[in-house]
Order: C-alpha cells, then structure tokens, then sequence
C-alpha cells in the first residue's frame, strides 16, 4: 500500500474522514431493497440503542464502577447502534472510546471476558461487521490494527490472540458481504444494460421496415419520373437517375446494417410493422383476454408518421400487457389524443376488487415476474427516439398509469 493512500485511509478511520453514507453506491453498492429499508432503520436504531443502554446498565452492576462511570459507559455502548445507519466509521470510533474507557477503568480485571461488558462486545463485533462492508480494505487495515492492540493491550496474550482471530473473521466476512453485493449489483447493471442494448435493436429492426418503404417509393418515383413526366430536361432526367441510385444503395445499406442487428438465430420478419390502424384488434385481443378495456380516441390518430404509429402500438401494446400481468381483470382507460403538435397515449387500470369490493392482490407469479420485465424499459427508449415523455407510476387510488407523449414533428 503506497504511503499517501496509508495516511489518507489512517486520517479516514481515526479522525474525521469521509465516512459513506447507505445511498453511496459507489462505495457500499448498496441494493434497492436496502435502499427502502433505510428509513425504517433510522427509526429503529435509536429504539435499539435505548434498549442497549438499559442491556449495558445491567451488565455494568456487578462490577465495582461508579454510578455517573456506569451511566457514561452504558451510553458509549449503545450509542454506536443509533450511529451505524448513517456514520459507521463514527460509530466504530464511539466504540472504540468505549473499550478504552472500560480498559482503563479495569472492567477485564474484574470479570470481564473483553475491556468492555458483553453488551459492548457484542456492539463492537456487529460494527466492525458494517464497517467492513461499507469500507475498503486500507480504511480495514487500521480498524483491524486498532482494535488488535487495544486486545493486546488489556487482555492477557492468549485471550488476546484469540480475540485477533476473532476481529480478523468478523472484518472479513464484512468485507466478503460488501464485496458480493457490489458484485451483484454490478450484475443486475449489465442485465439491465444488456437488456436495454437488446430491446434498442429490437426498435432498430422494426423502423428498418418503417425508413425502408420510405427509401422505396423515393427509388420508384425517382425511377419512373422520365415517363410520368413529358417535359423534363436531360439534365433533371439525369438528376433523378442519380437519386434512384442513391436510394437502391441506401437501402442495401439498410438491409446490412439489419443483417448487423439481427440474433445469429433469428429469423427475418416478413410481416408488416404495426400502426394504430390495427389498434381495435389490440384492444380486441386485450378484451377477450379477460382485460376490460374502455377506448377513447380524440383526433385522427391513424394519420401520424409511420414511426409514431410504431411506438404507440407497441406502447399500448406492452401496457396491456403489464395490466393482464400484473391487474388481470382490472377495468382500464386507453385514451388517445391528437393534437397538432404531439400524440398523447395514457393507460390507467384501476385496482381489481372482489365481489364483497376489497382489493385483490396481483398473482404471485405475476409479483414475481414484475422485476424481471423489461416492457418498461421498452417503452423509455421508443419515447427517447421520438425526444418525447413517459411516465408510469401508481396512482392515488393503487391503480397504475402509464402516460406517454409523442412529438409528430422531428427534433433534431
């Protein structure tokens, strides 16, 4: 370990370093459903470290201390509980405070198994376990180097041998705890990654068809302009040449780049690409699913550009489809409005009820494939293409709305 990055860990375990907070990803990789958990915890740990108190102040009669010596120590036991979700390097330093204060106070002298009551000995050993799943392993070197001399130094050699084992095994499961979550969490970010990498060239695909018929009708009419048109010079006969030419390379071009995009095992699509003209065998198929579907359309929705009409098919289309996952049989709104300047499409689902009116929770099966589903992610990235807006969360009465707005003019 290189000795500016020895002194700066040193600086960061003994004195007022940067301690991570819960949420700092970068250095404890914490998960979402810890992430949740942290509120409830703050509330919590000051509850467990009065209890802790009044655990210590009992540990603490039998030996010969002062009662104002009790209090104090009965406080620096508990204290680091309450410290711990927030400032687990300051609750370890507290701790540390502890020992030594029961170390000079005699406590191993009279009875005590460690410098400190088995309350604190039990404080100590879960902090040293967060502090090594929180830190890295130069910030670990001086905890472990500390709390080994102050063994060494109170305790006798062979009680204090086997309480270095006993630090070292508790700082490295920590440690191993730490390690496997960031390793985890670095994993469900490549998924996710991939995922969003697969469903990107998925949208590639489909708008493949979408460009490629545009490309055409320019290379046929740029073709059959000589004989539609009688009076056209040679040199504008020679211009539209160039641009059917121009248009039959672009669409090799395409047809390569699909090539590049497409699985090794997947097969070429040979049907054409949805559009909101086939929107009422959506909600056909959605109803006869068992889905209640309630359509409302304002303005002509079947005359927006064909890249627009692709994504909000696939829109509704995938969020049907999360209703009859995850709400099945729940009542639904598909709204479309048309405006001048943009599509909005809003999908709400209302919360299924049984027949006395309480809510019916979703299948489990259907709970449980809800993380693992990408129709989200989908819908992000076909509404980034078209540099609009989506938004899909719960609603006030536990329903769920997904709500997306598409611009039919092109933004660069």
């Amino acid at each position: 370990m290189p000795v500016p990055a020895a002194l700066r860990d040193l600086v960061r375990a003994v004195a007022t370093g940067h301690d991570p907070k819960p949420g700092d990803a970068a250095a404890s990789g914490r998960t979402r459903r810890w992430a949740r958990l942290r509120p409830q915890l703050r509330v919590l740990a000051p509850l467990v470290a009065f209890l802790l108190w009044l655990l210590a102040m009992a540990g603490l009669a039998p030996y010969q201390v002062g009662r104002l010596e009790t209090i104090l120590l009965a406080a620096l036991t508990a204290a680091p509980v309450a410290l711990m979700p927030r400032r687990v390097l300051l609750a370890w330093r507290v701790a540390a405070v502890a020992t030594l204060v029961s170390g000079v106070n005699g406590l191993h002298e009279a009875g005590a198994p460690w410098p400190g009551n088995p309350v604190l000995i039990l404080v100590y050993l879960v902090v040293l376990v967060v502090v090594g799943y929180r830190h890295p392993l130069g910030v670990l070197f001086w905890v472990w180097a500390f709390s080994i001399a102050m063994s060494l130094l109170f305790l006798e050699p062979g009680v204090g041998y086997g309480s270095m084992l006993l630090v070292s095994g508790v700082l490295g499961v920590g440690h191993l705890l730490g390690r496997w979550v960031q390793v985890r969490t670095g994993l469900v970010a490549e998924q996710e990654r991939g995922a969003m990498l697969t469903e990107r060239a998925r949208i590639a695909r489909e708008l493949h068809d979408v460009v490629a018929h545009h490309m055409s009708l320019i290379a046929v009419r740029s073709e059959t302009a000589a004989y539609r048109l009688n009076e056209l010079s040679p040199a504008a006969r020679a211009e539209f040449t160039e641009i059917a030419e121009s248009s039959r390379e672009a669409l090799t071009e395409m047809r390569r780049l699909l090539s590049v995009l497409r699985a090794p095992q997947e097969q070429s699509l040979t049907a054409p690409q949805p559009s909101l003209a086939e929107l009422d065998a959506l909600v056909a198929g959605a109803r006869a699913a068992g889905t209640p579907v309630t359509v409302s359309v304002q303005g002509v929705v079947t005359s927006v550009p064909d890249s627009v009409g692709l994504s909000a098919y696939r829109i509704v289309q995938e969020a049907l489809s999360n209703v009859a996952r995850h709400a099945p049989g729940a009542p639904t709104d598909l709204i479309l409005h048309r405006n001048r300047h943009e599509l909005t499409i809003r999908v709400r689902n209302a919360v299924k009820v049984d027949p006395n009116g309480r809510p019916v929770p979703p299948p489990a099966a259907a709970a449980a494939g809800a993380s693992s589903s990408h129709g989200l992610l989908g819908m992000r990235e076909r509404v980034a293409m078209l540099h609009g807006s989506l938004r899909a969360d719960q609603t006030d009465d536990g329903g769920f709305e997904v709500r997306a707005t598409l611009p039919l003019e092109s933004q660069s």
